[in-house]
């Protein structure tokens, strides 16, 4: 059972292999690939977090992938040139040739998270994850591997949980995994985004479309409003909370306007929304962008380790 005094209250999950991802250059200028390892580094300087203490994932095997992603999409992913293409990068820079590792690494990074909070019924972070545009047969959106959907289903066939609810407010819709659970009636999905990428009608799915440039007070109220809606009768086996910080007001690719403080404000209340229903919790960095972003992740990570819940 859940007890919020226990020594180690919650984990956090990195690999040094999270910093080979896109690169900062060309269309990807945007992207900080130290982005995790700065969050690694301040919270060890701020004596919040021991390098010993940090959970080190293998990367994901194929035998994972193959739970969501299809044969034929598995193989052309084993190409550099076709990752490459897909996500646009330089074709002539040999760096790119680890992509693909880089989201086995993060996806692996995903799955000992959900079995740390489930095993012990605590919340987990991972420095990465959130991968919420891949879909079975296709990458998008800068998004190769589905480390949620893979998670949710590993822990389905290993008898961990049957029902599982994922928390999407990066500022882009998961249209991923909206449309790889369409049609489990055992996966709520819920998602406040600002760039709606799909519409699909469902009872186990809440989508709500914000206006651009949505400031602190306005983006707490409807998130109130709608984490009290009936979602949250939906009683899961755990929750994947996908904190993407790209709805920051310093986020270079956004283009809403939640302040650093807002983004603590809006990610404590979706923390203490689900540990108050006593339910494990994986908390993936999704989205953010510029050299501010890492800032947002690490305020969170960083008030749950001091307890100040």
């Amino acid at each position: 059972m859940w007890n919020p005094f226990k020594k180690e209250y919650a984990k956090i999950v990195f690999s040094v292999d999270y910093i080979y991802g896109l690169s900062s250059v060309g269309e990807h200028q945007t992207f900080d690939i130290m982005r995790f390892k700065k969050i690694r580094d301040q919270l060890v300087a701020d004596k919040l977090l021991k390098r010993r203490n940090i959970l080190r994932p293998d990367p994901c095997t194929t035998d994972d992938l193959r739970l969501v992603h299809t044969n034929s999409y598995i193989k052309r992913i084993q190409d550099p040139q076709y990752v490459n293409r897909m996500l646009k990068l330089d074709e002539t820079n040999l760096f790119y040739n680890s992509i693909l590792e880089y989201f086995k690494a993060v996806t692996g990074g995903t799955l000992l998270a959900s079995a740390y909070a489930l095993k012990w019924n605590i919340p987990v972070f991972n420095l990465g994850g959130g991968y919420h545009h891949a879909h079975a047969d296709k990458g998008e959106g800068f998004c190769l591997v589905n480390d949620v959907a893979i998670a949710i289903q590993k822990f389905r066939k290993l008898g961990w949980g049957q029902r599982y609810m994922i928390i999407d407010l990066d500022y882009h819709q998961g249209n991923g995994n909206l449309l790889y659970f369409q049609n489990d009636p055992d996966v709520y999905t819920f998602s406040m985004h600002a760039d709606t990428w799909v519409e699909i009608e469902r009872p186990q799915n809440r989508d709500i479309l914000l206006p651009s440039n949505c400031g602190d007070k306005e983006y707490l109220s409807v998130l109130e409003q709608e984490m009290n809606h009936s979602c949250m009768d939906f009683k899961p086996d755990m929750v994947f909370y996908i904190a993407g910080s790209d709805t920051y007001e310093k986020d270079t690719l956004g283009d809403m306007n939640l302040s650093r403080e807002g983004m603590l404000k809006r990610n404590m209340f979706v923390f203490r929304k689900v540990r108050k229903k006593k339910l494990p919790l994986v908390i993936l960095a999704g989205g953010g962008y510029g050299l501010d972003s890492w800032q947002v992740y690490y305020d969170f990570i960083a008030q749950c380790l001091s307890r100040k819940q």
